[in-house]
């Protein structure tokens, strides 16, 4: 092949373009690979902070159920209680005296209880004075409880602003009827008990002038404050129907009575214009909102639960004022979380709650979910923050803030699994047609030279036989002693054309994979005697002389080989030692046989010059001999050693360069004994 250059250059371009392609295909699928794992761990994360929000508002909902429904008489250090006995006809009851549960058994997670009045006095239940603190200390109030109390009420003081309290307090009121007052626990705390830390807003779609308005709940009024309430400073809007436009699904979706207007996609995403991710955005923040909803309900109901079994425990209290309780609220008064409501007593207004320990209540609530979500931190709600509907507690004004979701460096998902099969499957076929296009070209370059080789290796007999049989053929050759040695060269010629194509047509068998199949049992002597005299002629007609070296029990060896095969090996060998070892002061080509235990060992040995480095490399290869390197060297095409080599392995055995001590080479044949 003249230009072999040019087909690996088309080879490479082409391999270039596919690997371009596979490459650009690569990196589409991987980012669509990683969106998908990415949107897989989002969806995971956020299952686990639903879980973390209903585990999280499981264990508050006892302790803001149980401060929520508190009597108001609690409050008092001391409160009076009929005596027991009951009522004399005519004459009241007896009153005696009794220790607040809120003195006698401090809660958990509150750090004090608080009272606060229209003129600014502030009193706890857990901070007895005058009288009231002498008889508590003596009927089983702790004195450290008492002083802890006053020191953390002080603290508190500045923080309990009444009109500021009142601002965020809802008017909302509790049924006047008690689960011991006419009508029982069915007339019932239908109203919340604990007022909704945000207020939702619902869409009214089809108004003319494209206002939304906020529908609140149905709440009873207290009869005495004048002034309005705030709104509550966290305003969360649930998402609307499906729009007519699709362009308005990214409009404002509703506003709560002087509350804050939050935008759906900006909710917890911020501006999105794409409508398919709009639509997933709306999706999750409408099953947000229900699971706010469903945790708020479980909140009322133990609140409400609360409140019938608490008053069902204060039956003896003794009443001489009207009282209204209203709604509780949780908020933040800067850093200081408190549960407080309003109440009416008679004509005046005051407000009673509880501060609760907000570090001990977010350390507990961490490490009831950091089994499955570790990583989670618990933010106070402010006015200025986007309120994430999937994010809030339904007891207490916070939100669950979480780092967003890593994926791993290296995932195995099923498209890089696939991908790498891929690459894998490009690579080996690459290689394959490389190595294919590699070997044709190799054909195409072993046929030309094997073509030029041959060749020249025939020029020289048919040249001998055509002018040795024209001097036969017209008697130029009169002495009969002359004419036989012409016969003999013409024989000789003739023996070598013969191997030539005996090797040719022995590899070609090879090639096509039909080996020999022939094998019988032949002993040593027997093996010897059949190729011993071709091997002497051979090496006489080189001038040399073949040496043979037998084991002492030699006659006894037997292999079960095919004859022919080592035949023409052991020729292969001596010839090739008769080619380049003719002009070495050693004329003898020795021939060892050793017999190894499973194992027969024939080695071939000359005195020549030996190979060089660069010619051992190519020993073996086939028609490796040049038009060149035949012109110029010994005659022959390249083939007897490769062809020995395949001969070799067909029977079993291994065929090996050795370079012993004092020069020449040594080829070394061992076959397998039976």
């Amino acid at each position: 092949m003249k230009r072999p250059w040019q087909i690996w250059l088309l080879y490479a371009v082409g391999l270039a373009g596919v690997a371009a392609a596979f490459a650009w295909l690569t990196v589409k699928a991987l980012e669509l690979d990683r969106a998908e794992s990415l949107a897989r761990r989002q969806a995971e994360q956020e299952e686990d902070i639903g879980r973390a929000l209903w585990h999280m508002d499981a264990r508050l909902t006892p302790l803001l159920a149980a401060e929520a429904a508190r009597p108001d008489f609690v409050y008092q250090p001391v409160y009076p209680v009929e005596a027991p006995g009951g009522k004399s006809p005519g004459k009241p009851a007896a009153v005696q005296r009794e220790l607040s549960p809120l003195l006698a058994n401090k809660p958990a997670f509150v750090l004090v209880h608080f009272e606060v009045h229209p003129d600014g006095c502030i009193i706890s239940p857990q901070n007895p004075i005058g009288d009231d603190n002498a008889w508590a200390l003596k009927n089983g109030a702790s004195l450290d409880v008492v002083n802890s109390s006053a020191a953390l009420l002080e603290q508190l003081k500045p923080a309990l602003s009444m009109d500021k309290l009142l601002a965020q307090l809802p008017l909302q009121a509790l049924p006047m009827s008690a689960p011991w007052m006419p009508g029982g626990p069915q007339a019932g705390f239908n109203n919340p008990m604990i007022a909704n830390n945000y207020d939702f807003a619902q869409n009214k779609q089809g108004q003319q002038d494209g206002q939304q308005a906020a529908q609140p709940r149905g709440q009873q009024q207290l009869e005495t404050p004048s002034q309005q309430p705030a709104p509550p400073p966290y305003v969360v809007n649930p998402p609307p129907q499906q729009a007519a436009n699709p362009q308005e699904d990214n409009q404002s979706v509703g506003q709560s009575q002087g509350g804050q207007q939050l935008n759906t996609a900006q909710l917890a995403y911020g501006n999105n214009n794409n409508i398919a991710d709009g639509g997933r955005l709306m999706r999750q923040q409408s099953r947000a909102s229900n699971d706010l909803i469903n945790r708020e309900a479980n909140l009322q109901a133990a609140a409400q639960q609360s409140a019938i079994e608490q008053r069902g425990n204060f039956r003896n209290v003794s009443k001489t004022v009207r009282v209204v309780e209203g709604a509780s609220r949780v908020m933040w008064q800067g850093d200081r979380l408190l549960l407080a409501r309003r109440v009416q007593i008679d004509d005046k207004t005051v407000v009673q709650g509880c501060w609760l320990d907000w570090q001990l209540l977010k350390d507990h609530l961490k490490a009831s979910v950091a089994s499955f979500l570790p990583e989670v931190e618990l933010m106070p709600l402010s006015a200025e923050e986007p309120v994430m509907v999937s994010r809030v507690l339904a007891t207490i004004p916070v939100q669950l803030s979480v780092p967003p979701p890593v994926l791993p460096p290296v995932a195995w998902t099923p498209i890089r699994v696939s991908l790498v099969v891929a690459w894998a499957c490009l690579v080996v076929t690459a290689l394959a047609a490389a190595m294919m296009l590699h070997s044709v070209v190799a054909l195409s370059e072993r046929r030309g030279a094997f073509v030029s080789a041959v060749t020249h290796e025939l020029r020289t007999p048919l040249t001998t036989f055509r002018m040795y049989a024209e001097m036969l053929s017209a008697g130029m050759v009169p002495e009969a002693e002359q004419r036989q040695r012409y016969l003999e060269t013409l024989r000789i010629e003739a023996d070598r054309l013969a191997h030539l194509v005996e090797n040719v047509l022995q590899y070609a068998r090879l090639e096509r994979g039909r080996p020999g199949k022939r094998r019988e049992e032949v002993s040593l002597h027997h093996l010897l005697d059949r190729c011993q005299s071709r091997l002497a002629d051979r090496a006489v007609q080189a001038e040399m002389k073949l040496a043979v070296e037998l084991p002492a029990d030699g006659g006894e060896l037997t292999l079960a080989t095919d004859s022919a095969a080592v035949e023409q090996i052991l020729f292969n060998l001596v010839d090739n030692a008769c080619k380049y070892a003719a002009s070495a002061s050693d004329k003898r080509i020795h021939l060892a046989f050793a017999a190894l235990p499973k194992r027969l060992q024939i080695s071939v040995r000359d005195r020549g010059p030996g190979i060089s480095s660069a010619g051992r490399r190519r020993l073996f290869q086939p028609f490796s001999k040049s038009v060149n390197e035949a012109a110029n060297s010994a005659p022959g095409v390249g083939l007897g050693l490769a062809l020995s080599r395949r001969l070799a392995s067909d029977l079993g055995g291994r065929l090996e360069l050795r370079s012993p001590e004092g020069g020449g080479c040594e080829f070394v044949l061992t076959l397998p004994r039976p």
